[in-house]
C-alpha cells in the first residue's frame, strides 16, 4: 500500500496517468484476494498450534504433579498445585493464544518496513531507526521490575487460591465452631496482598508500554520534520515521503502493537515461572533403567534393616526387620508416631527407605517397575476417596477393563451387591463428589470392590475400619476376613478389636518391633500390646 501511494502521487494524478491508475488498483485487488485466503488458512493452523502448545503444557504439568513423590504432596497444599492448572495456566494460554498476532506478525511487519523504508530514502530511515533503541529504553528499565511482580503476583494468587480450596474442604468444622468470621478475616488478608501485588504488576506492565508509545510520538516529529525538508530540497519526492510516512505509521503500529504485548508476555513470564518451579521439582521415586516386572509373588515380603524419617530430626522407623510369609494375615498395631503406616507406605513405594531394602520374591522392590509392584497389591484406606461418577465406574477403577458380571462379583465379595440392586438407577448411580451421596460404611464397601477386583496377591489395610461405628466395624471387618482368603494381608489399625483373628499381631512403638504373635499370646504377657488392649477394652466398656 505505501508504494502504491508513491505511484500514485507521483506518476497518476500528475501526469493523469489512467493506465496505471487500473494496473495499481488491479494489482491491490488481487493481494487483496490473496491476503485473506492466506489469512484464513494462517487463523487455523495458528488456532491448532496454539490449542497442541496449550494442551502439551497442561499434559506435561499433569504428569509431572502424578509423578511427584508423596513427600511433595504432604508439605505443598492442593491449592498451590491447582493455581498451575487454573491461574497460571489461564495467564499462560493467553499469551500463546496471541503470540502470532500480536507478536510474530507485528515483528515481520516491522522487517519489512525497516527495508521499505531504505528503499524510499536511506538518510531518512536512519533517522527513523533511532525508534528502536530509543523505544527499547523504557521496557529495557521497566521490566525486570514487572516480571518481578508478576510472579510475586502468582505467588500471592497460588496462596489465595490455597486458602479457599482448603476453606471449602473444611466448611463444616468453619460452620461448626462459628469459625466463618475468623476465616473470613484469613481470606481479606489474603485478598488483600493479592490486590496490592496486582496493583504494582498492573502498573509496571502498563509503564512499560507507555513509556514506548511516548518515545514513539517524539520521534515521529523528528522524521516528519526532517521529511518535509528533505521534500523541499528536492531530495525526494512529494510522492516517496508519503509513501515514508505511511511506512514509518504502520512500524510505529506495529511496535506499538507489539508493546502491547509485552504486559501479556510479562505477565505470563511470572507464570511459566511459577509453573516452573512445580515442574523443577525432583521426581524421586521412578522405574529404574533395568527395572523388572514383577511376577504373582509367591515368596515373603521382607523387610532388612529399613530406615526411614519424613524429616532430619527424627526416624520413623529404625533398622526395622521383618518377614510377612506369602498368604499370611499380618496386623501391625501400635501407638499414634510408631510407624505402622510408614510401613504401607514403603511397601508401596510412596516413599523410597533411606537405609536397608524391601525385597519381594526375594528382590528389592527398587528394581521392579512401579506398575508391576502395585499391579499385585490393592489398598484400601481409612478415608477412600470415590471419584464423581457411576458406582460401577468406580469399583472398576481397580480394574479398568472389568466386566460387567465381574463388577457385579466384587460387589458381592465386599457385600454391597444387594445394596446398589435396590438403589433406583443400581450401579449406573452417581456417588458425588468424594462419595458423597454414600455413608461412611457403603464408601468402604465399594472402596473394598474395588480392591477386590485387582485379584490383588498383597491386599493393604490401612485404618480400613477405624472411622466407623462398632457394629459397622465389625460387619467389615467380617466382611475383609473373607476376601483376604489366599492372600497376602497387612492390616494397619490401632483397634485391637480388629485384628484377634489375625495370624500374627506385630507390635511397633518407636520405628521398633517390640512385640509379635498371636492375639491370646499378647494379651497374656505383659508388654504393650496388653496394655493398649485393656486401654481399648476400658474405654469400649466405659
Amino acid at each position: 500500500m505505501p508504494l502504491s501511494l508513491k505511484v500514485l502521487v507521483d506518476d497518476v494524478f500528475e501526469n493523469e496517468d489512467w493506465n496505471t491508475l487500473v494496473t495499481v488498483l488491479s494489482v491491490l485487488g488481487i493481494a487483496g484476494i490473496v491476503v485473506s485466503l492466506v489469512a484464513i488458512w494462517y487463523e487455523r493452523i495458528d488456532a491448532r498450534v496454539s490449542a497442541d502448545i496449550i494442551a502439551d503444557i497442561r499434559e506435561r504439568l499433569y504428569d509431572h504433579a502424578q509423578k511427584l513423590p508423596s513427600a511433595f504432596h504432604a508439605r505443598t497444599r492442593a491449592g498451590e498445585v491447582l493455581s498451575r492448572f487454573s491461574v497460571d495456566m489461564a495467564t499462560l494460554e493467553e499469551s500463546i493464544l496471541n503470540a502470532a498476532n500480536w507478536a510474530i506478525l507485528p515483528a515481520l511487519e516491522l522487517a519489512v518496513g525497516v527495508g521499505l523504508l531504505f528503499y524510499l530514502n536511506w538518510q531518512l530511515a536512519g533517522v527513523a531507526l533511532l525508534i528502536f533503541p530509543i523505544a527499547l529504553i523504557g521496557p529495557r528499565l521497566i521490566a525486570p521490575r514487572a516480571v518481578d511482580a508478576s510472579y510475586g503476583l502468582k505467588t500471592r494468587e497460588a496462596g489465595a487460591l490455597a486458602a479457599v480450596q482448603e476453606q471449602l474442604g473444611a466448611i463444616s468444622v468453619i460452620k461448626a465452631f462459628s469459625l466463618r468470621g475468623l476465616m473470613g478475616e484469613r481470606f481479606r488478608v489474603k485478598n488483600r496482598e493479592v490486590a496490592v501485588a496486582m496493583q504494582r504488576s498492573t502498573f509496571l506492565n502498563t509503564m512499560v508500554e507507555r513509556s514506548v508509545t511516548i518515545a514513539v510520538l517524539l520521534l515521529h516529529l523528528i522524521v516528519l520534520g526532517a521529511g518535509a525538508y528533505l521534500t523541499f530540497e528536492g531530495t525526494i519526492s512529494l510522492g516517496a515521503f508519503i509513501a515514508f510516512e505511511s511506512v514509518f505509521w504502520e512500524i510505529s503500529y506495529n511496535l506499538a502493537h507489539l508493546m502491547q504485548f509485552v504486559p501479556v508476555l510479562i505477565q505470563s513470564s511470572g507464570a511459566a515461572r511459577h509453573m516452573q518451579e512445580l515442574l523443577d521439582e525432583p521426581v524421586t521415586i521412578a522405574d529404574r533403567p533395568d527395572a523388572t516386572q514383577m511376577a504373582r509373588p509367591t515368596d515373603a515380603i521382607v523387610f532388612e534393616k529399613v530406615a526411614f524419617g519424613y524429616g532430619p530430626r527424627r526416624r520413623q522407623l529404625e533398622r526395622l526387620d521383618l518377614r510377612i510369609p506369602v498368604g499370611r494375615r499380618v496386623a501391625i498395631v501400635g501407638p499414634s508416631g510408631a510407624g505402622k503406616t510408614t510401613v504401607l507406605g514403603l511397601l508401596l513405594r510412596l516413599y523410597e527407605p533411606q537405609g536397608g531394602r524391601i525385597a519381594i520374591d526375594g528382590v528389592d522392590i527398587r528394581d521392579i517397575t512401579l506398575d508391576s509392584l502395585r499391579g499385585h497389591m490393592a489398598v484400601v484406606f481409612q478415608d477412600n476417596v470415590l471419584f464423581h461418577g457411576t458406582i460401577a465406574d468406580n469399583i472398576r477403577l481397580g480394574k479398568p477393563d472389568a466386566t460387567d458380571a465381574e463388577v457385579a462379583a466384587a460387589a458381592r465379595k465386599a457385600e454391597i451387591h444387594r445394596y446398589i440392586r435396590g438403589l433406583p438407577k443400581g450401579y449406573d448411580t452417581i456417588v458425588g463428589e468424594r462419595g458423597s451421596t454414600l455413608s461412611g460404611g457403603q464408601r468402604q464397601r465399594i472402596a473394598i470392590a474395588r480392591a477386590v477386583i485387582r485379584d490383588p496377591a498383597i491386599l493393604l489395610l490401612d485404618e480400613a475400619t477405624s472411622a466407623l461405628d462398632q457394629t459397622t466395624e465389625a460387619a467389615l471387618n467380617r466382611t475383609l476376613h473373607g476376601v483376604a482368603a489366599g492372600r497376602t494381608v497387612v492390616f494397619v489399625t490401632h483397634r485391637l478389636t480388629s485384628v484377634t483373628e489375625m495370624d500374627e499381631i506385630i507390635v511397633m512403638d518407636r520405628g521398633r518391633i517390640v512385640q509379635r504373635g498371636a492375639h491370646a499370646d499378647l494379651v497374656a504377657a505383659k508388654g504393650l500390646y496388653a496394655s493398649l488392649w485393656r486401654a481399648q477394652m476400658k474405654g469400649s466398656a466405659g
